[in-house]
């Protein structure tokens, strides 16, 4: 503005100049006369000059004033994309790792106003972990001789609460392409990594569950091929107990491997032997049990209901077995002291019963693998009204 007042000026003094010299000229005698016609004809090719000169400032000023524009709408463009990425903190870092921009989203997702955040060193967005290992530090180091630094980390909020962030580190660079500073844009997947962790849990439980399931069937085929009398009673003992180790699954994976009711198991164990519902009876406390319990006392009860069906009290057809549980806690001073779960399993009306001299395979599972799998304690009684077995385990095992 200050040039084109200039240019107006000189104009103006131009033909002042220009109409006092064409005065001078009607005046003056013919040599002074053709002295002012040069001076009039050097004034207008000067005016003239300047005047194109004025008509090329204005030009530029309009193009100035285009681009102006267009740099406005690009920013008002940039601005109003940036703050609308409500689900994304982009922020800017100066070179001394200090905070000097901060948007919408990077409010809502670590907790700091603007105000509050621009000055602070970017460190505070970093665990005490990753700056005792200058994580951001390194960050701007890749962005610089990198172009740019990815990261999928742990950050922290404003409250201190952790959460899981892909992070991208770019350099801001000026027209000359000297180094400005950073910009840093995070995404919040926090749900996305715990159901990662999640997932790579249940693969590590789901191997662990393989195993154990392998070796129990392993365990009992060996054995019931070694005792049983021939090959079809040994198919007919395996096939039972994969059904039984199935039944037991089928509850855990419908409850998702988290627990299962106790009462589902005992349903499921003996409906196979209560076809007329009066045989076989059960109650007791509402209780879940984790799974290594689910499967460890599905794989004792089908062994206590075969024997029954095979020696016992459902072996005829009066014979009844009666299942009761409770959740009980030990008095004080005890050596167990902490609540346990207490099931028992009582035959009666069946054949008249008489200790064996030998324990099968599904006693000494029940006596011997209960116990190791659960830190529990089991009792099987053989009084000659019907079997008493009795089962009591830690609760924090259920």
């Amino acid at each position: 503005m200050h040039r084109e007042a200039a240019l107006e000026a000189e104009i103006a003094r131009l033909r002042r100049a220009l109409d006092e010299a064409v005065q001078r000229l009607a005046e003056e005698s013919p040599s002074a006369r053709a002295q002012d016609e040069r001076e009039i004809a050097e004034g207008r090719a000067a005016l003239a000059l300047e005047r194109e000169r004025a008509a090329e400032l204005e030009r530029a000023l309009a193009d100035l004033k285009a681009r102006s524009m267009v740099l406005a709408a690009s920013e008002a463009r940039y601005r109003l994309a940036v703050e609308s990425a409500k689900d994304y903190a982009i922020f800017t870092i100066d070179l001394t790792g200090r905070i000097t921009g901060w948007n919408t989203g990077a409010e809502n997702l670590l907790g700091w106003a603007e105000d509050e955040a621009v000055g602070r060193p970017v460190n505070v967005i970093f665990t005490p972990d990753d700056n005792r290992e200058a994580i951001a530090e390194e960050e701007m180091r890749l962005a610089v001789t990198d172009g740019r630094a990815d990261d999928n980390r742990w950050h922290l909020r404003k409250d201190g609460v952790q959460f899981w962030a892909n992070g991208l580190m770019m350099p801001m660079r000026d027209d000359a392409g000297g180094l400005t500073g950073f910009l840093k844009i995070l995404r919040d997947l926090t749900e996305a990594q715990l159901a990662s962790e999640h997932q790579q849990l249940l693969i590590h439980e789901l191997n662990h569950r393989v195993k154990n399931t392998l070796s129990t069937v392993q365990a009992f085929t060996t054995q019931s091929l070694r005792t049983a009398a021939s090959l079809h009673d040994a198919r007919e003992a395996i096939t039972a107990r994969l059904i039984a180790l199935a039944k037991a699954h089928d509850v855990l994976t419908a409850e998702k491997w988290e627990s299962a009711e106790l009462t589902r198991l005992v349903d499921d164990a003996l409906n196979l032997h209560n076809a007329d519902r009066q045989r076989c009876r059960w109650q007791g406390d509402a209780v879940r049990v984790v799974p290594r319990t689910a499967l460890a006392l599905s794989m004792m009860l089908h062994e206590l209901a075969t024997n029954a069906t095979k020696y016992g009290a459902l072996s005829n057809d009066v014979g009844t077995v009666t299942v009761s549980w409770a959740i009980l806690d030990r008095e004080n001073g005890s050596e167990e002291a902490r609540p346990r779960l207490t099931l028992r399993w009582q035959e009666r009306k069946g054949p008249s019963v008489t200790t064996p001299t030998r324990r099968g395979f599904g006693t000494r599972m029940i006596e011997r693998g209960l116990a190791s799998e659960l830190g529990g304690k089991v009792q099987i009684d053989y009084e000659p009204a019907g079997v008493v077995c009795t089962i009591d385990i830690p609760l924090e095992a259920v």
